[in-house]
């Protein structure tokens, strides 16, 4: 870790919200902030610093949460500095190519597998399109964990399972660090004596009962290696994922074990968006 991450804080990792008890919609948009967001959503601005500074005035234009819907899911932003937040806020259309993807030709009871859920952008709009079918969500911070768990309740999603784990090539323990104080970019750095478990892939989706998996997000800041190499050179074929969206380091390249891995079984690179790469297996 480099000179912008830090430990995150047991404050940071609190899974108690004290508005948990209050139903969605209890923080619905006022008349000041329905104008903010739809001005922000008009606008061709969509850098981060502009829509950080927009979902500060639109929530201090309220009481400081602000219960929205993003394709037909529930969330509650509160705007503690999480990027996620600001996209679905602001930006109707935020990831819409990436999620698209992994919804293409997916039969109802699909299965599909976000690891780096946060508080759900991907996880929820899926299990709201498919509710015959599966989603298992996996984050490494259990404040995430306990707010997709809330999200998914709000949204009636009880085919979403949420697991708190971080995901490499090994089970083990290990603690959360955070990138300049941004809830939603956390790593982990592993210790035997850490606060958190680190699992395999394998195991969480043996553990959940997963045995065909349709579309497979991963994000985990750097841990994409370890966590899906392993996997996809030791998994029975039939639970190799149909779909990837996976975050790539730089603009034109992916991780190199993950690219030669998905040469190795098949995978073939269909496009790029701003933040991820999208693998279709062609087989």
């Amino acid at each position: 870790m480099h000179g912008n991450w830090r430990a995150v804080t047991a404050a940071e990792q609190s899974t108690q919200d004290a508005d948990a008890s209050l139903p969605f919609g209890h923080f619905a948009p006022n008349a000041i902030q329905r104008a903010l967001i739809s001005l922000a959503r008009a606008t061709i601005l969509r850098r981060g610093i502009f829509r950080a500074t927009m979902t500060r005035l639109i929530l201090a234009s309220g009481t400081g949460t602000l219960d929205i819907r993003f394709r037909g899911a529930a969330y509650r932003i509160r705007g503690e500095n999480n990027l996620i937040e600001y996209g679905l806020l602001l930006v109707p259309t935020y990831n819409g190519t990436d999620i698209d993807f992994l919804l293409d030709q997916a039969p109802e009871d699909a299965a599909f597998v976000d690891l780096g859920c946060n508080i759900g952008l991907y996880s929820l709009p899926l299990a709201v399109a498919r509710p015959r079918g599966r989603v298992v969500s996996v984050d490494a911070n259990p404040k995430m964990i306990a707010r997709i768990r809330w999200n998914a309740a709000a949204s009636g999603a009880g085919n979403l399972t949420a697991i708190h784990a971080a995901v490499s090539d090994t089970d083990g323990r290990g603690d959360l660090m955070i990138r300049k104080d941004d809830v939603a970019i956390v790593a982990v750095q592993e210790n035997s004596d850490g606060g958190m478990p680190i699992r395999t892939l394998a195991s969480i989706l043996a553990e959940a009962g997963i045995g065909r998996i349709h579309g497979l997000k991963i994000d985990i800041e750097g841990h994409e290696d370890r966590a899906l190499v392993p996997f996809l050179d030791s998994c029975d074929p039939a639970l190799l994922p149909r779909r990837i969206v996976i975050e790539h380091p730089e603009p034109q390249a992916d991780y190199p074990g993950c690219t030669a891995a998905f040469a190795r079984h098949g995978y073939r690179l269909v496009t790029r968006t701003r933040n991820n790469s999208l693998y279709l297996l062609d087989r």
